[in-house]
């Protein structure tokens, strides 16, 4: 049987409905805990999708987006909903706030669960259509939107981690600009100076050719390790052999850093050891860079549920509150990892007490 012409008559019942089902599903959502009832735009999101299934199933496209009324009142009567773009913008959101795809597809079940008992009842049935159109038309719009809101998700994701990478090219520029370039033009300086002396006075020219050659030998080291940082990657042997390679490699003697593991960290999957990795790595160089510090320490723990790490040193620390260290040497992308993680990042410093960064990863596809 053909659905019924859209009416004013038909926007309230299925507004009703709309209602009556969001209600039931909300319910369901607290229920569970679910962390789509912590936000109210997640709220809103919510009652404007079940609007837009409804509408869907019940052949009622052009029906008004519903707000926040208990009764389904329309917010705006003249705004039609807005369907596939809703559902990619609730995928983008969703990810901005770190809430995983697993909470969308619970909330997916919970909906048809509230949803097909009203749709198959009286009054979705008002028109005589026939329960298992209804309930494959109700199948087909719940997943539909589920699926468009992962893609957003994914694709909010990667650029995310795009834009992390692009912050990686951006310092290795750095670096060889400011590290490799100073070193090899004040050699070059040294260099013109000693032949400038070489005939007359023959020590003062030997000093700046050992100038040079110390310049040289620090600008080479600096490559070497920039090197060995974009060749190295975790790998099958794990985040713990990663980071003693990179302490090994990187830190003078001068500095005393230690790596305490607790827990199997070879069981940790590949993308959260990479990132990890690269969070740890970052907070290293720092230390090293800035703070001026006698000792770092890693401590590492995993366990089933979560990876928790922090590097703390003994450094000259800063004012957190400070722009000029917050916004710079990488921390805006560690906090940009951990988020990718689903994580949190905490920095903790204080003038002349030393640094401590700390990173906490769900290992069950739960946000922390």
């Amino acid at each position: 049987m053909e659905p019924r012409q859209p009416d004013d008559e038909s926007h309230g019942d299925t507004a009703v409905l709309a209602g009556q089902i969001f209600d039931t599903f909300r319910e369901r959502l607290e229920a569970e805990n679910s962390v789509l009832m912590q936000s109210p735009d997640t709220v809103r999101q919510l009652r404007r999708q079940v609007a837009s299934i409804v509408a869907e199933v019940l052949g009622r496209p052009d029906l008004p987006a519903t707000g926040d009324s208990p009764e389904g009142v329309p917010e705006d009567p003249g705004e039609p909903v807005a369907e596939t773009p809703l559902a990619v913008q609730i995928g983008a959101s969703r990810a901005l706030r770190g809430v995983h795809p697993v909470e969308s597809l619970r909330a997916a079940s919970a909906l048809f669960d509230a949803a097909l008992p009203v749709l198959v009842g009286p009054a979705g049935r008002s028109d005589g259509t026939d329960p298992l159109v209804l309930s494959a038309a109700l199948h087909r719009a719940v997943m539909d939107r589920v699926a468009l809101a992962s893609l957003a998700y994914v694709s909010f994701l990667m650029e995310k981690l795009q834009a992390s990478r692009q912050e990686e090219c951006r310092r290795i520029a750095r670096e060889l600009h400011d590290r490799v370039g100073h070193g090899m033009g004040l050699a070059l300086q040294h260099l013109d100076l000693h032949r400038l002396y070489a005939a007359q006075e023959p020590e003062r020219a030997e000093v700046k050719l050992a100038a040079a050659v110390a310049s040289l030998g620090d600008a080479l080291r600096t490559v070497q390790q920039l090197s060995a940082e974009l060749r190295r990657s975790v790998g099958a042997d794990g985040i713990e052999r990663a980071l003693r390679a990179y302490l090994r490699a990187n830190v003078p003697t001068t500095v005393r850093a230690t790596l305490q593991v607790t827990g199997d960290a070879k069981l940790l999957p590949s993308d959260v050891s990479e990132e990890l990795y690269l969070i740890l790595r970052e907070a290293v160089r720092n230390a090293l860079r800035h703070a001026a510090p006698t000792r770092i320490t890693i401590d590492l723990e995993v366990t089933d549920l979560l990876v928790q790490a922090t590097v703390a040193d003994d450094g000259r620390g800063f004012e957190p509150g400070n722009v000029a260290f917050t916004q710079g040497g990488g921390l805006p992308s560690m906090g940009e990892r951990a988020d990718l993680l689903r994580g949190h990042l905490d920095l903790h410093s204080r003038l002349g007490q030393g640094t401590r960064i700390g990173v906490r990863v769900p290992l069950r596809g739960e946000r922390l």
